[in-house]
Order: C-alpha cells, then sequence, then structure tokens
C-alpha cells in the first residue's frame, strides 16, 4: 500500500531523514511486527513504533494493568487498572495513531501458542520479563527465521541485541541455562524507568533498520547500559557451533513439552500471585463468562471486552482474559487456586464436573 497525502504530512519530519526517508517509510507502512510483553519495555516500544506508522502491530500480554505498573509502564493509567493489558495498550494506542492496524492478543507464551504469536512477523520485538518464555521465543524465530531483537532490563541496568537467523548469535548462544527461579525480579529488585526508556528506544532503532533494509548495529554485539552511572558499552557476542538452537547440529522441531498448568509468581502486596495458563487459546465468551459470574453472586470489579477482574472474596481476586489465562492473587497455594479456577470457569467451559480433572489434564498437559 502507498502512502496517503495524509500519512506523508504526518511522517514529514521522519521522511526527510536520510535514516528512513520515502521509501523506507513505505516500507514500514507495510510491515508486520510483533510485541511480545507490554509492560516496562513493551510499552514505550509499543508507543514509538505505533507513532513512526509500522503498518500493523500485533500485542501480546496475558497480564492485567495493577497499580504498581503505573510508574513506568506508560500506557496505562488509573483508568486501566484490573483491565487486559492488550485491552487497555489496544485503546491507547490507536489513540496514539488511528491508522496502525493494532492486534492485541491475551496469550501466554508458550511451546502451544508461540507459532501463532511469531508467524507473518517481519521482526519479533522483546518486552518480556521470563527467560523460559524468551527462550521459546528465540527458537521459534530462529526456526521461522524471523529477527528477533531482544532487550531486557533489572534496577538500573538493561541490555539488548539483534538475533538475525542463521547470521548471528541466538539468544542461548550467550545467555544459556538460565532459569526463572533463579533471576532477579522487578517486584524485589526495582526498575528505574530511564533504563527502561534507554534500552526500548534501542530496540526500536534495531527494528526500523531491520525493515528498512539497513545492517543492524547490534548484529553480533550486545548493547549494555548502566543509567546510574551513565555508562554504556557494547560487547561482541560469538555464534556458538554447539548451541541447542542455532548450532550445526540444532534440532527446531517442534516438541511441545509437558508443562505445568500454574506458576506461582512475584507477589503483589504481600500477596501470592498464580497464574494459570490452559494449554490453548480457549476463547473465552466473556459475556457469557460474566453472568455465570452474576449468577454465582460473585463482585465484578472491572468489565472488559479482553478480560474480567472479579472480588472472590475479602482476600481472593481473580482476573480471567479471553485466552482463559487466569490471575488469582490471594490464594495460599496452588491447590486452592486451582479449586476457585474450576469454581468459575467449569460453567463457561461446559465441563461436566465428574470429567473436570480429565479435562484440566488435557488443556495443560499435567507432569
Amino acid at each position: 500500500m502507498k502512502l496517503s497525502d495524509k500519512e506523508i504530512e504526518r511522517y514529514s519530519r521522519q521522511i526527510v531523514l536520510d535514516e528512513i526517508g520515502f521509501e523506507g517509510q513505505q516500507k514500514l507502512k507495510n510491515s508486520i511486527v510483533t510485541v511480545v510483553g507490554i509492560g516496562g519495555l513493551g510499552s514505550p516500544i509499543t508507543q514509538q513504533l505505533v507513532a513512526m506508522g509500522i503498518g500493523r502491530i500485533r500485542i501480546i500480554d496475558r497480564d492485567v494493568v495493577e497499580i504498581s505498573n503505573l510508574h513506568r509502564q506508560v500506557l496505562y493509567g488509573d483508568d486501566d487498572i484490573g483491565l487486559s493489558k492488550a485491552e487497555a495498550a489496544y485503546y491507547r494506542l490507536k489513540r496514539i495513531n488511528p491508522q496502525v492496524n493494532i492486534e492485541p492478543l491475551t496469550l501466554s507464551i508458550n511451546d502451544d501458542t508461540v507459532d501463532k504469536v511469531v508467524t507473518g512477523s517481519d521482526v519479533v520485538v522483546d518486552g518480556l520479563d521470563s527467560v523460559s518464555a524468551r527462550y521459546t521465543i528465540n527458537r521459534a524465530c530462529v526456526r521461522l527465521k524471523v529477527p528477533y531483537i531482544f532487550g531486557s532490563a533489572i534496577v538500573t541496568t538493561g541490555s539488548a541485541t539483534t538475533i538475525i537467523p542463521n547470521k548471528t548469535a541466538c539468544l542461548e548462544c550467550f545467555q544459556p541455562s538460565l532459569k526463572d527461579e533463579e533471576m532477579p525480579k522487578c517486584g524485589t529488585e526495582g526498575v528505574h524507568p530511564s533504563i527502561l526508556t534507554t534500552i526500548s528506544s534501542v530496540q526500536v532503532s534495531e527494528t526500523i533498520r531491520i525493515i528498512t533494509g539497513k545492517e543492524p548495529n547490534l548484529a553480533n554485539k550486545l548493547f549494555l547500559a548502566d543509567i546510574k552511572k551513565l555508562d554504556y558499552d557494547k560487547i561482541t557476542i560469538i555464534k556458538q557451533n554447539r548451541c541447542k538452537v542455532c548450532g550445526s547440529n540444532a534440532d527446531l522441531s517442534i516438541k511441545k513439552t509437558k508443562r505445568k498448568l500454574i506458576e506461582n509468581i512475584c507477589g503483589r502486596e504481600g500477596k501470592s500471585v498464580h497464574i494459570i495458563s490452559p494449554k490453548e487459546d480457549l476463547k473465552i465468551n466473556l459475556d457469557y463468562l460474566n453472568k455465570i459470574i452474576e449468577r454465582k453472586q460473585f463482585k465484578i470489579i472491572r468489565k472488559g471486552e479482553l478480560g474480567t477482574t472479579i472480588k472472590y472474596n475479602e482476600q481472593i481476586t481473580i482476573s480471567i482474559v479471553s485466552s482463559g489465562v487466569s490471575i488469582i492473587v490471594g490464594a495460599s497455594e496452588e491447590k486452592r487456586a486451582l479449586e476457585i479456577f474450576s469454581e468459575i470457569m467449569i460453567d463457561e467451559l461446559k465441563i461436566n464436573p465428574e470429567d473436570i480433572d480429565n479435562e484440566f489434564k488435557r488443556l495443560v498437559q499435567f507432569n
């Protein structure tokens, strides 16, 4: 599609840049970018890409907006608390640039969903906070030959690199064998908003270079930043021949590993948080689900098009997004969280109570 007169005026300050130009702006309009994670990094990444005129952006996040997000996740405000991040981000981004096609998805990133997330993308940009999800994206991008812009940040430090399948080192070449439970979390360590905007801007710059046909600056380079000391550096990273993802003997056939239905993540306001991720996109009918919730006399705190947040009791809240991913805050243990999930969802999923254990096993492939 060609640029309209209105678009030429809108992007005129980019079109005059040698770095982009008219032809480059046309390429931006005809591109598809996927941003995985619309939190601290994903918020400024998507703001910049939408404002710059990317034609289509796929945004993926399973979470809901909470008050502790607001100091750094700049897409959201007080009015968004309790909404699905994908939904709140969609409406905010549409206000920034209504000419961009935005596809919001409420999926968890795992072996069962990753191909839907990556397929068709010109570039995938990382806004994740999970090592396992990053490994899943990295493997899919290498297999599907889609460039992947890695980024991470914690406290006052951050890093970024550009992964080009078959040409550069992949994520597991320089960050192998990491485990989520061993990594620092922003909920306990904190994160400075300035490092997020620094790293996200570098990621956007690399994305634009790839789309406009230029060599990325961070191919086989890891950008490092520390805004506390205002130190910046680039180091060389090397493609590993024995890498299990991109090495000479790598096996990239799809192997959907068994995984647990439920994760216990960093607490909120001193309460435990469990996230339940069904094996497949359940495509929840939220209108029907809300009627079930009201019939069961639970209080709906926030009702949106892609998710519902309810007050289960004085201690427990549950947010359910359209994919079926459910975030249960305040349940003391996994067993209790699963009981609440089944109580809320059993009618919507039309499961015979006698079959619920087998149905959950089918959906989530219990170990």
